[in-house]
């Protein structure tokens, strides 16, 4: 991160990067060794610059009646932005039917306390349907089998980022945080295997190699921090709530916490529920809160970040979205989406626009408000 302080250099060769919410990042020419705070290099970004390129271009044939990587209307590129919309309400039904079976309430450890001294440890870090393939193949007998040889009581899967949110509500398995915290989960030395999507192949067999290993070494984790998720949701309680001003409305928590943002999310969440706000939470951060009487304010976790989720819930009144940080191209244009639909969203990270373009948005219901002790108070103008 100290290599990507602001620096007033020229970028040469196309070595500026705005695709995430820690840049605009820049290399002076070809900066030898350096990294971005992503981990990319020169080389690197070039290539992902040049593909964005070949994806606009891809997509200009496939989807756009005209240039929309050439239209400077505010309002034509809102509108656009909502075409997402569905493919995240079919994202989440689909995923709802997949793990239908599986659901039901009960306390989920989150963060490294997930991790277990006497259990093998896999991380999961795959979309949410290739963990679910490994969650159900680490039930075979011969899975369970190479990890009790090897000495452990079991497998324990863990997820990370937007499918340790999702698995976490669905299947129940720990969410150690987000993609950020993949070194320190290393660093605890109870990570035996990683899991990446596709083919399960030997990972149960090499997981119990590393787990042996250890030879019941203690491994460095906190203690276990439990949440209540996968709950049933009857939107009615809620919008009865509503109503009745039980509740005097709810927000939605949309992505996790940001590297680049300065918003402390635990606070924020208990100050939104004494303020008489249900406080809705999609992304891979877990809060305290949680209540199975819903119908006043509380948290309540509903799994990954896809604004389907929040339109799929059947709310009487359109909550406002709280975005710690953009984070990329889906989450961006999924807020902006969101403008379409009515729903007002409060950034914490600011856009890479000129002034007058994020008034516009702002005119439009996009507020950015780096400072986190004032977005309660700016929710409450939002109503």
């Amino acid at each position: 991160m100290e290599q990507q302080e602001p620096r007033h250099v020229p970028a040469t060769r196309g070595l500026a990067c705005d695709a995430c919410d820690m840049g605009p990042c820049v290399f002076e020419r070809e900066d030898s060794g350096m990294v971005a705070p992503c981990g990319i290099s020169p080389d690197e970004m070039a290539l992902k610059n040049l593909a964005e390129k070949i994806c606009e271009g891809l997509g200009e044939y496939k989807a756009y009646a005209r240039h929309l990587t050439i239209t400077y209307d505010i309002d034509t590129l809102i509108a656009k932005a909502a075409d997402v919309i569905p493919t995240s309400v079919y994202f989440t039904n689909t995923a709802s039917e997949m793990f239908r079976d599986y659901r039901r309430e009960r306390l989920v450890a989150f963060g490294l306390g997930g991790l277990e001294q006497d259990m093998v440890n896999i991380c999961a870090v795959a979309a949410p349907h290739h963990v679910f393939t490994l969650f159900r193949a680490s039930q075979a007998p011969t899975a369970t089998a190479a990890a009790h040889a090897a000495g452990a009581q079991g497998i324990n899967i863990v997820s990370l980022g937007y499918p340790g949110a999702e698995v976490s509500y669905a299947l129940g398995l720990p969410c150690i945080g987000t993609y950020v915290v993949l070194d320190d989960a290393y660093k605890t030395g109870g990570i035996d295997a990683v899991y990446t999507g596709g083919e399960i192949g030997d990972i149960f067999d090499r997981a119990a190699r590393a787990y042996a290993e250890r030879s019941g070494a203690p491994i460095s984790v906190p203690p276990a921090v439990h949440h209540l998720t996968g709950m049933d949701i009857d939107p009615e309680v809620i919008n009865e709530a509503y109503r009745s001003g039980a509740i005097r409305g709810a927000v939605v928590f949309y992505g996790a916490t940001s590297p680049s943002c300065s918003w402390d999310m635990d606070t924020m969440a208990q100050d939104l529920m004494k303020k008489g706000y249900l406080v809705l939470v999609t992304g891979a951060r877990l809060y305290g809160g949680t209540s199975r009487d819903y119908g006043r304010p509380c948290v309540l976790h509903l799994g990954f970040c896809e604004v389907g989720k929040i339109l799929t819930l059947g709310l009487c009144f359109k909550p406002a979205l709280l975005v710690p940080g953009w984070k990329n191209a889906k989450l961006l244009t999924s807020c902006i989406g969101m403008l379409h639909e009515g729903y007002p969203v409060v950034m914490g990270v600011p856009l890479t626009v000129t002034l007058s373009v994020q008034d516009a948005l702002r005119e439009r219901g996009l507020v950015v408000e780096e400072d986190g002790t004032k977005v309660v108070r700016l929710v409450d103008m939002l109503r």
